[in-house]
């Protein structure tokens, strides 16, 4: 009995670790983004073991299992077999419930991967377009959403009607800076920091502490009288929905922005 609630409490740390090394595996280059995603949720997609009656998720089932296995091991007096067999449960457990997290947030956010502050004439991604990418530097706004009658900029538009230009006093130089040290204290390296013909442009990327996921950051500034207008942008250089990862980051730049300039 000992030696069958060790292979169900392996089992789970087993799928458990699945989960956690997915992101990882991908960000090092062992395996595509692609592939990652997939081993975290066959991990803990729930299989139909009975057509329209049973179906159970692997690592939620490995972790009941361990967790019934570790009240067995206290029972028979197996207090060391039982701490593991508790740990492996709840370490299955947590980690399933990141895929169950990410799959919430695929369904409360449009499928989109990208955001702008300007629909008409978004900030360009130029100093990162030809870096390696499966989605294009260009903006597509027009473009429809997966599975969706609405285009690329109405989807956000509704999802997001916040996200708009920033006007804030003072010259492009002078706000220029003022954007540089946000964008540094979100995080986010800086490729490119130049003026324009028009105006000022800083090319930034954010890169995601655990699959290494890369998101292009583009703010661009142009002088309107006494104010500067400053238009953000925000890209997923892989994948189809970026979870709402890019609007966040969009909102954090706008309110720290305006606690920089208040």
């Amino acid at each position: 009995m000992k030696a069958f609630i060790w292979i169900l409490s392996l089992i789970a740390v087993g799928l458990g670790l699945v989960i956690v090394l997915a992101g990882p595996g991908t960000r090092f280059g062992y395996w595509e983004y692609s592939t990652g995603l997939d081993m975290m949720f066959k991990a803990a997609r729930p299989i139909t073991i009975i057509d329209g009656v049973v179906s159970l998720s692997p690592v939620f089932t490995a972790a009941g299992l361990s967790l019934a296995g570790a009240i067995l091991a206290f029972i028979l007096r197996a207090g060391k077999l039982g701490i593991f067999a508790m740990a492996a449960a709840l370490f299955a457990g947590s980690a399933g419930m990141v895929p169950m997290k990410m799959r919430e947030l695929v369904q409360n956010n449009p499928f989109i991967h990208e955001i702008t502050t300007d629909f008409i004439d978004p900030p360009a991604i130029i100093a990162a377009a030809n870096l390696p990418r499966k989605n294009p530097a260009e903006y597509k706004g027009e473009e429809r959403v997966h599975n969706s009658e609405q285009t690329v900029a109405e989807a956000q538009r509704e999802a997001f009607p916040g996200i708009e230009p920033k006007f804030v006093v003072g010259t492009v130089d002078e706000n220029a800076e003022i954007v540089r040290r946000v964008i540094e204290a979100m995080d986010m390296e800086i490729l490119s920091n130049a003026p324009t013909d028009n105006g000022w442009l800083i090319e930034a990327t954010y890169t995601s502490r655990w699959f290494g996921f890369i998101d292009d950051f583009v703010v661009r500034l142009r002088q309107e009288g006494a104010m500067t207008r400053i238009d953000v942008r925000s890209k997923s250089r892989v994948g189809g929905s970026d979870l709402g990862a890019n609007a966040r980051r969009v909102q954090e730049f706008i309110e720290k922005l305006e606690a920089a300039t208040s």
